[in-house]
């Protein structure tokens, strides 16, 4: 073997070594930032991604997962579509570094013909999926959960979102109105989101030992479930935001008659007033 055969082979096993380390970077990246919403195979809240790149170009993909609202908002075609067919649902925007998302297009490219024939060998079409079945002791657990609180410390839903239904105190604007989320997501979205939530400030108050357990998912997906046939063929009630309104506008009035009541008593002339009057009286 000459010197030049030698240097191809080993710049050969350079670059796939290379590209192996790539692609199972990207791996790691596809499941902290989407695999709470995708997977390769089959449909979740998000389309399936197995052999996205071939589909779409890898310009239009490092777009996408860059600001998928902009080229939604801008008329993308394709965006566009994507957007009516899963009911409108925003995709959060990732700042993901450019090593980052070179991995991570390179882990979808690499695992989309491999995927492909894994499901062709491995599916069986006649295999029944188990139904979810919700108690009513879940749906109590469920509301529970989402009004006071979970067992790892994590905040209570209703600090940021709220949820119609009876029984239930009007929550949070900070986020999306989860009234009818089952219906737009259903268990297996619900599930997802909660079990790796992708949008950074649940993932930061769910995180580690806040993080939700099975059970707690389980009983939260009962709870929306619930409030989405409770309110079938409604519009949900935006109590969160006539709630806010009413406190917000006591608070206000509240605020203004302290102001009113210090501003009264306020200290009409300097502390030295009486002391300089009397000085020039004297003089």
């Amino acid at each position: 073997m000459n010197k030049v055969s030698t240097l191809y082979i080993i710049g050969a096993m350079t670059l796939l070594t290379g590209l192996s380390a790539m692609a199972q970077d990207g791996e790691a990246v596809f499941k902290q930032n989407c695999s709470a919403c995708h997977k390769l195979g089959t449909r979740l809240v998000g389309p399936d991604l197995n052999g996205v790149i071939g589909k779409r170009s890898e310009d239009w993909v490092r777009k996408f997962i860059a600001g998928s609202q902009t080229m939604v908002k801008a008329g993308d075609k394709d965006a566009v579509a994507i957007s009516d067919e899963f009911n409108k649902m925003v995709m959060p925007d990732f700042a993901l570094t450019g090593a980052d998302l070179t991995a991570l297009i390179g882990f979808l490219a690499s695992t989309g013909q491999q995927t492909t024939t894994a499901i062709a060998t491995t599916a069986d079409p006649q295999a029944a999926v188990a139904p979810i079945v919700y108690t009513d002791e879940d749906v109590v657990r469920g509301r529970a959960y989402f009004q006071g609180g979970l067992s790892g410390g994590g905040p209570a839903c209703v600090s940021c979102h709220n949820a119609t239904g009876e029984g239930v105190i009007p929550g949070g604007l900070l986020a999306k109105d989860l009234t009818n989320v089952f219906a737009r997501m259903g268990h297996a979205g619900i599930a997802g989101i909660l079990g790796a939530p992708p949008f950074p400030a649940m993932s930061s108050a769910y995180s580690g030992t806040a993080a939700l357990t099975d059970e707690e998912v389980h009983s939260l997906a009962a709870f929306f479930e619930h409030t989405d046939k409770a309110m079938a063929g409604q519009v949900a009630v935006a109590g969160g935001q006539t709630t806010m309104l009413i406190w917000g506008s006591t608070g206000l009035v509240v605020i203004l008659a302290l102001i009113g009541i210090t501003w009264k008593g306020r200290l009409r002339r300097s502390v030295r007033h009486e002391i300089d009057s009397r000085q020039l009286r004297s003089i």
